[in-house]
């Protein structure tokens, strides 16, 4: 059996036994954009702040950005006799889908607490349509674009079967824009992008390395075919 055949079968195997439906995150998402804000139309008195909602969305959206370069590096690294040596299957796979999860939830979240915000005022469509928002449009709305090919990446791993394994694979590529998009968005939009200009760096310079990396073991593998 050949590596591309034995990583078929793997995806199968995890895809049956340990993945819910595809449907499930995305009604997550639509409960988060449309029931939280008409059940909780303010902000707990607690956190009420004239930059509470602020400080959440930047925070969140940090750690999301993080979470996402783990993805992007763990999803690179997934083929590498490295992983494949040293971590089952099922469980490397596990590790990147939950990975790619949690970074397109804090994205949500760091999105969808703008709602709350005092200084400017968000709406719905605000956080949904790019390009239309009070604050820096432009760049808000390459990282709306940016969650939104994430969600395509993530949700067309349950679709696998059904779209086939090339145009799966086609489809991933997407990934590499999703993160180029991601830190774009917040290196342009970012009220604190000078403090962060160090993980922006390293972020970019690890994800293009193990890019190379990969595309060179790729080539080296088919010269010894």
């Amino acid at each position: 059996m050949t590596n591309s055949t034995q990583s078929a079968s793997s995806v199968d195997e995890y895809e049956d036994q340990y993945s819910y439906s595809w449907w499930v995150p995305l009604v997550i998402f639509a409960v988060i954009w449309w029931v939280i804000p008409w059940l909780i139309p303010q902000l707990p008195v607690w956190l009420v702040g004239e930059k509470a909602a602020w400080f959440l969305s930047r925070s969140s959206g940090t750690v999301g950005y993080l979470t996402i370069t783990a993805s992007t590096l763990w999803g690179l690294l997934l083929s590498t006799k490295l992983v494949k040596d040293l971590v089952p299957p099922a469980v490397s796979l596990a590790m990147h889908e939950w990975l790619s999860w949690t970074g397109i939830g804090l994205s949500v979240f760091h999105a969808f607490v703008l709602l709350y915000d005092t200084y400017y005022t968000y709406t719905v469509a605000h956080l949904l349509i790019p390009f239309i928002g009070p604050y820096n449009p432009m760049w808000v709305g390459v990282g709306i674009i940016a969650l939104y090919l994430m969600l395509i990446t993530t949700v067309t791993f349950y679709m696998r079967k059904t779209i086939g394994q090339k145009n799966w694979r086609k489809i991933h590529y997407l990934t590499f824009v999703a993160f180029i998009f991601a830190t774009a968005h917040g290196w342009m939009a970012g009220t604190d992008t000078a403090q962060l200009a160090t993980m922006y760096g390293v972020s970019g310079f690890s994800v293009l390395f193990l890019t190379i990396y990969r595309i060179f073991d790729a080539i080296t593998s088919k010269k010894r075919k």
